[in-house]
């Protein structure tokens, strides 16, 4: 089967925040996930070049708009390597072939009588690039109890709004009011969670009135086709890149062996783009709708409000990553905070999680179980021996996290997902409590029973290796590594998912810490 997953593309007038890295790993978790079960898959990312802002951004550094797009973009893509995330293909807006697919979907609404000229005056966001009508706005602190006069995105920035007298491109998206309201009853699940859902037939319910497809007289942006003085507004621009990304306008083969789109995973504040606007666009166009939108929600800086560039609350995902470790921050930031809900962050709260859950949990186990077997086994995996109730309660517990994983991971519950594995790593450093091989080696006739502990605790690390590649792709494969077992990388699902399968008499290697305790953090 074949899978195609998206990131949002990112702005890119300033440096990259952690709020990105969780989005993009969220989505790269997906990719690993259908990879690693069989699937053909397809990961787009990039990066959302043409908008005003970055235009204005380059103006404020005193350097071109090209340069500044460039060194951003650039910053994001380092992000992303060194987040390990396995995008097929990093997208920029200035690509050549989004460009020529953008303008080619334009000529589309056009040939469909979609697009005409009028004149907009209102009220625009310059922050989010976004048009709004009085009642969305709200007040200084986020409520509409007062005076309308901010953006419900950039509470914090009084200049944001601005109003807006202009001649532009309009596309007709009341036409397709009905169509959306058609698309929504008869597939629910097309934006989930429930919560963003509810939000859209909110919207529907009110009403759609048409949009400016259009900005005019801008020196950056996408030449809006056959009218001169004209370019694509950036939002229209930015949603075409989900289809240019696979070949639309350029490769039509391409295209056809990729869309439509299964998944789009983006944050809750652009639900109304990909939601309302996207489908509309897409159903103009003469296109298949994406399978499904998935709308997260945000990471706020624990007592500070949401991580973001608006509020000032970052933090650095390229620090982050060197600090903690590149696979130890997906985990935390999936783990701590589920993709359904906002969640707070900060330093402290990861530090409690990784010395939790990495040192003391997972990179413990992995640690002892190897050790035992170097000194009580000479390094070699023993034979099941006889198994007891503690081997049997662990073997319960890690199939069940193989029967139960896949449902919460193709759901994006992610934090449920790592919690049936770390089942497994909790249950089996129990496990080891219990049976306490360094104490039944003493005892000669009690070998059987040493024998079956060490390979039940070996077992379930191998399980949880396997089941932990989507969401640590470095250090899975050094797990199994250590184990002597083939990479998760390329190991066959149906091969290696279930109990038992560790050989006895193989080699194997005691283990260095994973993850070092961090002293630094106040753990209870």
């Amino acid at each position: 089967m074949k899978f195609y997953v998206t990131t949002a593309i990112a702005y890119v007038n300033d440096r990259p925040g952690l709020h990105h890295g969780y989005e993009f790993a969220g989505a790269d978790v997906l990719a690993r996930f259908h990879r690693q079960r069989g699937d053909e898959v397809f990961f787009l990312t990039g990066t959302d070049e043409n908008a005003t802002r970055n235009e204005q951004a380059a103006k404020e550094q005193r350097i071109p708009t090209r340069q500044l797009v460039d060194k951003y973009a650039g910053e994001f893509r380092q992000m992303a390597d060194l987040w390990n995330i396995s995008y097929d293909r990093f997208i920029r807006t200035v690509d050549p072939d989004h460009v020529a697919g953008v303008q080619e979907f334009v000529r589309r609404w056009i040939a469909n009588d979609d697009v005409y000229l009028s004149k907009y005056e209102g009220l625009y966001c310059t922050r989010c690039e976004a048009f709004y009508e009085e009642s969305e706005l709200v007040d200084e602190h986020g409520s509409r109890d007062g005076p309308h006069v901010r953006c419900p995105i950039h509470t914090s920035n009084p200049d944001a709004i601005q109003r807006l007298n202009e001649e532009n491109y309009f596309f007709r998206l009341s036409k397709y009011e009905q169509k959306l309201k058609d698309l929504y009853r008869d597939n629910p699940d097309f934006c989930v969670p429930e919560i963003r859902r509810n939000e859209v037939l909110g919207w529907l319910d009110r009403g759609l009135r048409d949009v400016s497809v259009s900005r005019r007289n801008l020196t950056w942006g996408i030449p809006f086709p056959d009218k001169p003085g004209h370019t694509v507004y950036v939002w229209f621009d930015a949603l075409i890149n989900y289809a240019t990304g696979v070949g639309f306008g350029t490769d039509e083969k391409k295209f056809k062996k990729w869309w439509p789109a299964d998944l789009h995973v983006i944050g809750l504040d652009i639900t109304r783009f990909h939601c309302i606007y996207w489908p509309a666009m897409l159903m103009s166009a003469g296109l298949e709708l994406p399978r499904r939108v998935y709308a997260h929600g945000f990471l706020h800086y624990a007592g500070e409000g949401r991580l973001s560039r608006s509020s000032g609350n970052m933090i650095d995902p390229i620090a982050a990553a060197n600090e903690w470790g590149s696979d130890a921050l997906r985990y935390l930031l999936l783990r701590e905070a589920p993709f359904a809900k906002d969640s707070p962050i900060s330093p402290e709260i990861l530090d409690l999680r990784f010395n939790a859950d990495l040192a003391n949990g997972l990179g413990n186990l992995v640690s002892r179980a190897t050790k035992m077997v170097e000194l009580y086994c000479e390094g070699r995996v023993p034979p099941p021996g006889k198994v007891g109730p503690s081997e049997k309660a662990l073997r319960e517990t890690a199939e069940r996290a193989l029967a139960t994983h896949d449902a919460s991971a193709s759901k994006l519950d992610f934090a449920d997902a790592l919690g049936a594995i770390f089942g497994v790593v909790e249950e089996a450093n129990k496990h080891f409590q219990r049976t306490q091989p360094w104490q039944a080696v003493k005892e000669p006739a009690r070998k059987g029973e040493v024998e079956a502990s060490l390979f039940a605790g070996l077992e379930a690390v191998r399980v949880v290796a396997y089941l932990l590649f989507p969401y640590m792709p470095t250090i899975s494969p050094r797990i199994a590594e250590v184990l002597g077992v083939e990479s998760p990388a390329t190991a066959k699902w149906e091969a290696v998912a279930r109990w038992g399968l560790l050989q006895p008499g193989k080699q194997i290697h005691s283990a260095p810490s994973l993850f070092p305790r961090l002293e630094r953090a106040k753990t209870a």
